[in-house]
C-alpha cells in the first residue's frame, strides 16, 4: 500500500520535531483535524422532545444523519433516539460513534479492545509534531464518515500515551493499525488518504476472528 510519508518515533520530542521538520515541510496547525464528539444525551424520547428543534438538528448533524427532509420534530426526535440507542451498542467506552473520529485515552482503547468483537478498531497511532500525523487527519474523518457502523475509528496520542505506543510496537508516525476481535490484523505506517484508509478497514471483514495475528514487532 502506498503511504505518502511518515515520521519516526524517537525517543527524544524535541529531535522528533526537528527531524519531522526537516523531512516533511508543513506548518504545525493550530488544532486537531476531528469531527467533535456527539455529547451525552438519553435516547429516552421524553427527554428528546424537550430539546428544541435546532438543538435535534444539530446533534443529528454531528452524527453525520440526514436531517432536512423531516417535516415533525417529533422524526427529528425518533432519528436521534434510535442513532443513541446505537451508539450505546457501538462503543465499549462510550467515547466512540459510528461516522467520527475519536480521541481515545489508553483507557478507552483498552475496553474498545475488549468490546464488540465483530466490529473492527482502525486506530490512528499519531503525534502533534508529525506532519504526515496532521496532513492524514481530514482523510481520516472523511473515511470515518463513509465506514459508519462498520468499524470503530479512534486516534491516540503517542505522546500522551507512551507506554500504549510501546506495547503495540509503534515505531513510525502516523502508523495506522487494524484490530479485529481484539487482535491486530494488519497495520501500515505512513499518511494514507481516504479511500485507502476505508479499504484497510473494509479488509477485516475477510479475517475471521481467529486468524487475527499478534502485534508486530
Amino acid at each position: 500500500m502506498n503511504v505518502f510519508a511518515k515520521c519516526a518515533r524517537p525517543a527524544v520530542t524535541l529531535v522528533a520535531l526537528a527531524s519531522c521538520v526537516d523531512a516533511f515541510v508543513a506548518p504545525r496547525p493550530a488544532a486537531r483535524c476531528l469531527a467533535p464528539r456527539p455529547s451525552a444525551l438519553s435516547s429516552d424520547r421524553a427527554e428528546l422532545r424537550a430539546l428544541r428543534v435546532k438543538e435535534l438538528q444539530a446533534e443529528l448533524g454531528k452524527r453525520n444523519i440526514r436531517w432536512q427532509t423531516f417535516l415533525e420534530k417529533e422524526e427529528l426526535v425518533v432519528a436521534l433516539s434510535n442513532a443513541l440507542v446505537a451508539e450505546a451498542s457501538f462503543s465499549a467506552s462510550g467515547a466512540m460513534a459510528p461516522g467520527v473520529v475519536a480521541e481515545l485515552t489508553a483507557e478507552q482503547f483498552e475496553l474498545e479492545l475488549a468490546g464488540d468483537p465483530a466490529t473492527p478498531i482502525l486506530l490512528d497511532v499519531y503525534a502533534k509534531w508529525c506532519g504526515p500525523c496532521q496532513m492524514m487527519a481530514p482523510q481520516l474523518a472523511k473515511a470515518a464518515e463513509e465506514l459508519g457502523a462498520a468499524a470503530r475509528v479512534a486516534k491516540v496520542d503517542s505522546d500522551l500515551y507512551e507506554a500504549l505506543a510501546s506495547t503495540l510496537n509503534v515505531g513510525g508516525l502516523p502508523t495506522v493499525i487494524l484490530f479485529k476481535g481484539g487482535k491486530e490484523v494488519d497495520r501500515v505506517e505512513g499518511a494514507l488518504m481516504k479511500d485507502q484508509l476505508v479499504a484497510f478497514a473494509k479488509s477485516a471483514a475477510e479475517v475471521g476472528a481467529g486468524d487475527a495475528c499478534c502485534p508486530k514487532g
